[in-house]
């Protein structure tokens, strides 16, 4: 199995584990459901959350799409201890995606974009369904908490993370300060434990993690 296959096979194995504890929680909460899978750059949240909604028909939003650019010093990058929440517009977030396919209705908004790095970015349409999954780092945030159902974490070593972020950035695009204000949130606001449950990005033999209440 290359090394493709092998990648797939888990992120299905690992949806097929979400779907069924979303199917138990659901069970007691009918309507609409938002679900946030969240985890470290490079974890395979994208993978799984395609595998999710492909099986469910999920309404899917990505909270790269409301990535945000840091105002830039001359001369340098953002001042070091940038938090997390600073790099992303959750505001937007929460008024053009979640609140609306949370009322029952789509969502449009414009993405962020990645291609050219500035300038508005190409219009968005979520189709609405009743299960809703915010996918990306930060979609477990206190400041969109109160519009998720239950939170899942993407756990992947290190290593493997940062091997799968090497090949997709080029090295003068490579951000410490990112990283660094990425692990102080999975540190200090939200640790594993405060997930309802964990699933593995990488090996299977890690996939009987688990945290919270699953």
């Amino acid at each position: 199995m290359g090394m493709t296959s092998a990648r797939r096979s888990r992120g299905d194995q690992a949806a097929r584990r979400v779907i069924r504890a979303v199917d138990e929680w659901r069970a007691a909460q009918p309507g609409e459901f938002v679900l946030a899978l969240d985890g470290h750059g490079g974890a395979g949240k994208s993978t799984i959350a395609n595998a999710i909604a492909y099986a469910t028909g999920a309404a899917l939003v990505h909270t790269d799409d409301f990535f945000q650019q840091l105002p830039v010093p001359a001369g340098g990058r953002p001042a070091r201890g940038q938090a997390l929440d600073q790099y992303y517009n959750w505001g937007r977030l929460r008024a053009e995606a979640i609140e609306p396919l949370r009322a029952g209705r789509d969502a449009t908004f414009r993405r962020f974009p990645w291609e050219r790095g500035t300038g508005p970015g190409g219009a968005v349409t979520v189709r609405h369904s009743d299960l809703i999954l915010l996918e990306g780092v930060f979609a477990a945030a206190p400041e969109l908490s109160d519009l998720v159902d239950r939170s899942v974490l993407v756990d992947t070593p290190e290593h493997e993370r940062l091997r799968r972020l090497r090949g997709r950035i080029a090295p003068e695009d490579w951000d410490a300060h990112w990283l660094r204000a990425e692990q102080a949130y999975f540190r200090l606001i939200r640790p594993p434990a405060s997930f309802d449950l964990i699933v593995a990005g990488a090996s299977p033999a890690a996939d009987d993690l688990s945290g919270g209440t699953p």
